[in-house]
C-alpha cells in the first residue's frame, strides 16, 4: 500500500531496486516513460476496468494511436488523466527518514547494499536493500582497492566496495511521522519544469485563438460580400457578349449580358445572314437605368 502525504504530493512506495525498502517519490507533471509509476489524478475511465484517483500503476508501454500508456495491469490511460511519480533519495528504515549520500561513510554511520554482483559464500552473501553498520575500512589492491567492513542488522560481517552501498544520512522532521519534502533544489526544478510546460500551454492556446480571431473575420468579411444585393455589384463590362433568348411562344427575345437579363428593352432589331456579320440594334424605353443597359 502507498503511504501519501497529499499536501506535498510525496508518495511513499517500496522500490524494488533497493529490495522492497519504502522510498519517497514525487508528483511530476510529464509524460510518462516504460517502466515509471504513475499515480491518477484525472481518473477518465472509457472501456477498461475501473480505477479511481490515488490509483497507482506502472506504464508497461507508450499507447501509438494517442497521448498516453498502457498500464502493467492492461488500462489505456490518457496522459492528462496521471502525474509521473519521480523518486527522491529519501527512504524509510524502521519508522526513520534517511537521505541516501554518495559521500564515503565514516566509521560507524548505517549504509545500505545497493549493488549485490560481488556476493558470494566464499567472501560473505549480501543483497541489496539489507541495511548496516560500517566497522572499518581496509585495502585490496586486487580488486577495488577500498572496501569497508560492515556488520549488517542481522549481525554478519561482510566486506562491502564503496560501489556497493550508500550512505544512511537521517534526516530530522518535526514530526516522524510525517513525511516532508527536503530537496528543495528538486523542488525548484520541477517547479520551474512545471511553470515552462504551463507557458508553452498559455503560447499555444494563445496561438490557436489569434487563429481562429483571424479566420472568423475573413469568414464574416466573406459572407458580408456575398450577402450585398446585386445593384451594389459592379456593372457587367461594356464590351461582354449579349445573348438573346426567344421566348417559345411568340417572337419576343430576352437579352442577356455578362449573366444578368437586360431589363427595359422596347424593341430589338437583329440582322443576321449566314456568312455575313450579324447586327442588333435595342432601344430602351425612357428612363431605364444604366444598371438596366448594356
Amino acid at each position: 500500500m502507498a503511504e501519501t502525504n497529499a499536501s506535498a504530493s510525496i508518495h511513499v512506495l517500496a522500490d524494488e531496486t533497493l529490495g522492497g525498502i519504502k522510498r519517497e517519490y514525487v508528483e511530476v507533471d510529464r509524460k510518462a516513460e516504460v517502466g515509471d509509476k504513475v499515480v491518477i489524478v484525472d481518473a477518465n475511465v472509457q472501456c477498461e476496468e475501473p480505477y479511481n484517483n490515488g490509483d497507482i500503476f506502472e506504464a508497461e508501454s507508450l499507447l501509438g494511436y494517442s497521448s498516453g500508456i498502457q498500464t502493467t495491469c492492461h488500462r489505456d490511460i490518457f496522459d492528462f488523466e496521471y502525474r509521473v511519480l519521480e523518486p527522491t533519495d529519501i527512504v524509510h528504515i524502521d519508522g526513520q527518514r534517511y537521505e541516501l549520500t554518495d559521500r564515503k561513510a565514516e566509521v560507524g554511520e548505517k549504509v545500505i547494499v545497493v549493488d549485490d554482483d560481488d556476493s558470494s559464500e566464499e567472501f560473505g552473501s549480501f543483497r541489496i536493500g539489507e541495511v548496516g553498520t560500517v566497522e572499518s575500512y581496509s585495502s585490496d589492491d586486487m580488486y577495488y582497492g577500498l572496501y569497508a567492513n560492515v556488520r549488517l542488522s542481522d549481525g554478519r560481517d561482510i566486506p562491502l566496495y564503496l560501489h556497493e552501498f550508500r550512505l544512511l544520512v537521517p534526516v530530522e522532521t518535526a514530526e516522524a511521522d510525517e513525511p516532508q519534502p527536503v530537496d528543495t533544489i528538486d523542488a525548484i526544478v520541477n517547479l520551474a519544469t512545471r511553470v515552462a510546460d504551463l507557458e508553452r500551454t498559455i503560447k499555444r492556446q494563445k496561438d490557436e485563438i489569434d487563429t481562429l480571431h483571424k479566420d472568423n473575420r475573413t469568414l464574416g468579411e466573406e459572407l458580408a460580400r456575398l450577402k450585398e444585393p446585386p445593384k451594389n455589384e459592379a456593372c457587367a463590362p461594356i464590351d461582354a457578349p449579349l445573348v438573346f433568348v426567344q421566348r417559345k411562344i411568340g417572337d419576343v427575345f430576352d437579352v442577356y449580358q455578362d449573366g444578368k437579363r437586360l431589363r427595359g428593352i422596347k424593341r430589338i432589331r437583329i440582322d443576321a445572314a449566314m456568312g455575313e456579320v450579324t447586327t442588333h440594334d435595342i432601344e430602351f424605353v425612357s428612363g431605364a437605368t444604366e444598371e438596366e443597359r448594356p
